[in-house]
């Protein structure tokens, strides 16, 4: 079986941190799959970095078989369900003091003992919605519970500052477009609705096909618009499937470059800033596009997609959601541009928060 090299760095990582054991192990989805947690986990890293403390990604799926650090954020995104805050409290039981849950989602309706255990004595704890927020307060009693934009915000801010500014002189053409198999996965060179979603979306899920249906006119026609001006055309992966799904749905249109996935989130910033228009569908993939001024065709597949776009005040007329493409809408016919001094707050919020929460570990004494 071949091992591909984000496995390898994957592996790499671990065997570098039992040879050269790190302070502060950064905890979360950093199995290299998604370029958006691994965007993550690298602005925590580049904090630690900044204060000369030693650290590592530790992936909280398999969190046993790493080595177990003094301290430890578990930094940001989808991972604050039972069984991965469980797997924390276990190794940090006793210590919860030199835990810090930094913008995480907390999405369970209900959570054992341990993990309020947990999220009452953890250093730090903040999410990414005031409604988060607010639940953890009730549910655990603690009332300094944070929240704030996306850590991935912090990412890169001097050289997103300079690309926003100079946005207006850019004179290239090219569309870059990230697309995602929705609430499905790729088997066989086809697309297949995920089981999960029966019951975590079952409106999406009865209309899976009708959804994908107006999503690929959705793509097309605005790959097709953009060729016929003149615009290079290419997809951008933030995971292997959507680089699969890519190539499902614009089959046959030759003008399209496909790129294929990596998982370094500068090389992808680095890359992105070269676009005059985005397609973005992924969060993170929208979150880079916003923080380099690009505009933006955005379809929201999530509902934290959604909140993001209306909290940076974008009208709900101007993206799509998913619950838009099963209901058959398929056009959006201008991209969307959001003020430059909104994405320059939520990147100086974003990174506050992550230094509070390594100042709240007391690492430095």
């Amino acid at each position: 079986m071949l091992i591909s090299k984000t496995q390898v760095k994957h592996r790499l990582r671990n065997i570098q941190q039992r040879i050269l054991p790190v302070t502060v192990g950064v905890i979360g989805g950093y199995h290299g799959g998604n370029l958006g947690d691994m965007a993550l986990g690298a602005s925590v890293i580049y904090a630690l970095q900044e204060k000369k403390i030693s650290s590592g990604l530790q992936t909280i799926y398999n969190i046993s078989k790493w080595p177990q650090s003094k301290f430890a954020i578990v930094g940001g995104g989808a991972v604050g369900y039972i069984d991965s805050l469980t797997k924390v409290a276990h190794r940090y039981k006793g210590n919860f003091e030199k835990v810090a849950l930094l913008g995480v989602d907390f999405n369970e309706k209900n959570y054992s003992d341990e993990c309020i255990d947990l999220i009452r004595n953890a250093a730090y704890v903040s999410g990414r919605s005031q409604e988060q927020a607010e639940r953890l307060t009730l549910i655990s009693g603690r009332t300094d519970i944070k929240y704030h934009p996306d850590i991935a915000f912090s990412l890169y801010r001097d050289f997103c500052l300079k690309n926003r500014e100079k946005r207006t002189q850019k004179t290239g053409k090219k569309l870059m477009v990230n697309v995602v198999p929705l609430y499905g996965k790729m088997e066989n060179g086809n697309i297949v609705p995920s089981e999960q979603y029966r019951s975590e979306r079952p409106e999406l899920y009865a209309s899976f096909e009708k959804m994908h249906a107006s999503y690929k006119k959705l793509v097309r026609d605005i790959v097709i618009k953009a060729a016929s001006e003149g615009f290079e055309v290419e997809t951008i992966s933030f995971t292997p499937q959507d680089g699969e799904y890519a190539r499902l749905i614009l089959e046959g249109l030759a003008e399209v470059r496909h790129l294929d996935y990596q998982s370094d989130p500068y090389k992808m910033i680095k890359h992105m800033s070269g676009a005059s228009m985005v397609l973005a569908t992924r969060y993170h993939a929208t979150i880079f596009a916003l923080k380099l001024g690009i505009p933006l065709f955005p379809v929201a597949y999530a509902v934290k997609n959604e909140l993001l776009l209306q909290e940076l005040g974008v009208n709900r007329a101007a993206f799509l959601s998913t619950g838009d493409l099963a209901n058959g809408l398929d056009l959006m016919t201008e991209p969307v541009t959001v003020d430059p001094e909104k994405i320059g707050n939520y990147e100086m919020t974003s990174q506050a928060a992550i230094n509070e929460s390594i100042a709240a570990l007391k690492v430095l004494g």
